[in-house]
């Protein structure tokens, strides 16, 4: 992928692993092995409802973890919300209303409106129902269900140009329990929009109050340890009393599961445990404004708070770093005076210093914005592991609640900022949490400009700064107004002249944007690949382009929409605009993660007859074929030691020796000769090559 900041180039599979990490994100998982004697140790935020989430987790392979706005709802998903649930009081009458088809249920941010609602899903239609999310976009007046499968839905807000009427509900109504299914709309505490809701449709939205921090405590402490006599020792690294002062009647549920997770990662020690009061999140919210008052006249401080709360949770070395770059970029607005006297010692009026050197020592710094540099890590993410020594906020949300505030009252910071972020590097993987704030400044802002500072990274010739604007527009699409903005800026952009913003669309469609819309994401693009061919771009810009589509056409099959994938490439492929090499070459790189095809063909129906055909002729096109024999010979090795995937190397090979034209039979000598005793699907091939050596069957055309 070419670009100006020595991002990938060559052939698409030079730095494309790279490329798919990058543009992941904070999807991408990576691993962390604390050294940290005695110590505790936050490895993250927590964000959500009744629930905890400490990013980036996971394990090697695993499906991203990223919260479903359009589309099936993960089991994952749902389990998550069911982890600890306690139930509100007004949870019975909202299951009552549901019962009725359509459920309307409001609450302010924090409150647990997802976590509520999944758990209504699950507690009226019973365990195992599958469930779908619907985003605001989505025209309740045109939509009919379309999973024959699904039972209940999850509606992410109203779009507020599009108001219902009587008869929308209604219809909506009869087509749910036409198919025995259910729906909770979920809406912002918005007085305004409850008001129009009751007077228009004669509907009462449940206000979604959540339970006392206390009921919440008790089944998240319970459901996290379920012994009894394990819950009192834990409880024990705290004074007498505290418990009871720390459950304040305003904490959210999130921040109550902050506190549990204290006690527990504390285990029993009060040391570990620390003051807890000072590490709930919600007290940043009133202290944040006087932190940027007082370090106003503090440029090394403010340029170090600034750069922490974009990289909360990165080395200090790369903290550090960037708010050094930050300062410098600033041109005398961070920057010290110059005292009140030139080198000869002749008075002058005090002056910015644009060449002010001496800096504060790092414990100073992390004292003065309140941030604590964390114990030695270990991490793993890619080739090589690492240690880092991360920097992170005392006060949960501290990041978010400063950038918000220096956005909406200093213009010009907020104009800097943006400067500063749009130009990091490609190699320390800073772009998505760059992206991460700059999706979060679309909706700080506002207004009909919400997106332009987006809309010039996009069209950037960079290729980090595409990615960040892949992340960007997928934070953004989070809010119900700003979605409509983004998928229709993205549309347009798939038929753009430009070929930097029709990579960005294919960057956001493998970022968070696709990942929580797979469908809308599979439609930008087929409009994005099929449009390369009626195009006279340079080969470094096609090139671009379509690295960017395998990009995220991959990481949309790695995110568990493998079905999904395939489906759309057998369309396209039978599509007249169709680039059949390049759709190959395509398919071919998705067999480098077997497990699903595998399954099918292994299972011997008809999803896996269509695999075996598309591998087949994937073998037998010579731009393919390098990818498809090295996955092939691949699964072969790798199913010594697999039953599944052994069953589907022999059923797989056994339908290649059946037809041997020159793409299986070239697989074939490959297999032969190389040393793969052992291999599945080994004996298959060294007969098939004997019996055409023995011309008991036809030549390789």
């Amino acid at each position: 992928m070419t670009s100006g900041d020595g991002g990938p180039g060559g052939e698409p599979d030079d730095r494309l692993s790279e490329l798919i990490d990058a543009v992941g994100g904070q999807a991408v998982t990576w691993h962390s092995l604390v050294y940290a004697p005695n110590g505790n140790v936050n490895a993250g935020s927590v964000h959500g409802g009744q629930r905890v989430h400490n990013n980036p987790t996971g394990e090697p392979g695993a499906p991203h973890a990223t919260r479903v706005r359009e589309g099936p709802i993960p089991e994952t998903e749902v389990k998550a919300a069911l982890f600890g649930f306690a139930e509100p009081a007004w949870f019975a009458t909202a299951l009552a209303e549901l019962d009725g088809g359509l459920l309307f249920l409001a609450g302010r941010p924090g409150s647990g409106r997802h976590t509520a609602a999944l758990n209504l899903l699950r507690a009226g239609q019973g365990k195992g129902t599958p469930l779908r999310a619907l985003d605001s976009l989505t025209e309740l007046d045109s939509w009919q269900p379309t999973d024959a499968s699904a039972r209940g839905y999850v509606v992410d807000g109203l779009f507020p140009s599009r108001p219902l009427g009587a008869g929308v509900v209604g219809h909506v109504r009869s087509l749910l329990d036409g198919v025995g299914a259910r729906m909770v709309i979920v809406l912002p505490d918005d007085t305004a929009l409850l008001r129009r809701l009751e007077l228009d449709l004669h509907v009462t939205p449940v206000l979604c109050e959540p339970p006392p921090p206390a009921a919440v405590f008790a089944t998240q402490f319970e459901a996290a340890v379920p012994d009894q006599r394990e819950r009192e020792r834990l409880l024990t690294a705290l004074e007498s009393g505290a418990l009871g002062d720390l459950l304040v009647p305003e904490l959210l549920p999130a921040e109550v599961v902050e506190l549990v997770a204290a006690l527990v990662s504390a285990d029993g020690d009060a040391t570990a445990i620390g003051d807890l009061r000072d590490r709930l999140s919600y007290r940043a919210e009133r202290e944040v404004p006087e932190l940027v008052t007082s370090l106003r006249d503090d440029p090394d401080s403010l340029a170090f708070l600034l750069a922490a709360c974009v990289y909360e949770g990165e080395d200090y070395r790369i903290v550090r770093e960037e708010a050094d770059r930050l300062l410098e970029l600033s041109d005398g607005s961070l920057t010290a005076v110059l005292p009140a006297t030139d080198g000869r010692g002749a008075e002058t009026a005090e002056r910015p210093n644009p060449d002010f050197v001496f800096r504060r020592s790092l414990t100073e710094l992390l004292h003065a914005v309140q941030a604590s540099r964390q114990p030695r890590q270990i991490r793993a993410a890619g080739s090589f592991g690492h240690s880092v020594e991360p920097v992170v906020f005392v006060r949960h949300r501290q990041a978010e609640t400063v950038l918000r505030h220096v956005w909406r009252e200093y213009g010009q910071l907020a104009d800097l900022v943006v400067r500063w972020l749009s130009d990091v590097g490609w190699e320390d993987g800073l772009a998505g949490p760059v992206g991460r704030v700059m999706g979060m400044a679309a909706g700080w802002g506002g207004g009909r400009r919400a997106l332009s500072h987006i809309q010039s990274l996009a069209r950037s010739d960079r290729a980090t700064s595409r990615i960040i604007a892949a992340h960007a527009l997928g934070i953004a699409a989070q809010d119900p107004v700003l979605v409509a903005e983004v998928r229709y800026r993205l549309r347009q952009w798939s038929h753009a002249g430009s070929p930097d913003l029709r990579t960005t669309v294919g960057l956001a469609c493998g970022a968070e944007f696709g990942l929580a819309r797979p469908d809308t994401a599979l439609r930008l693009l087929r409009t994005v690949l099929f449009g390369l061919r009626g195009r006279d771009e340079g080969l470094g810009e096609n090139h671009q382009v379509r690295v960017a589509v395998q990009v995220a056409v991959i990481t949309l099959f790695e995110a568990g929409h493998q079905k999904n994938v395939f489906d759309r490439i057998l369309e396209w492929m039978d599509a007249e605009q169709a680039d059949t090499e390049q759709l190959l070459l395509l398919f071919a790189r998705l067999l480098r993660s077997p497990q699903w095809f595998c399954r099918q063909i292994a299972r011997g129906g008809s999803e896996g007859q269509l695999i075996t055909d598309l591998i087949r002729q994937a073998l037998n096109t010579d731009s393919s074929f390098d990818v498809t024999c090295e996955a092939l010979l691949s699964w072969a090795d790798q199913a010594q030691w697999d039953e599944t995937l052994h069953r589907a190397v022999e059923n797989l090979f056994a339908a290649l020796a059946a037809t041997l034209r020159s793409g299986e039979f070239r697989l074939f000598v490959e297999m032969d000769q190389r040393e793969a005793d052992g291999w599945a699907g080994r004996e298959i091939a060294r007969a098939s090559l004997d019996r055409w050596r023995n011309g008991e069957q036809g030549e390789a055309a």
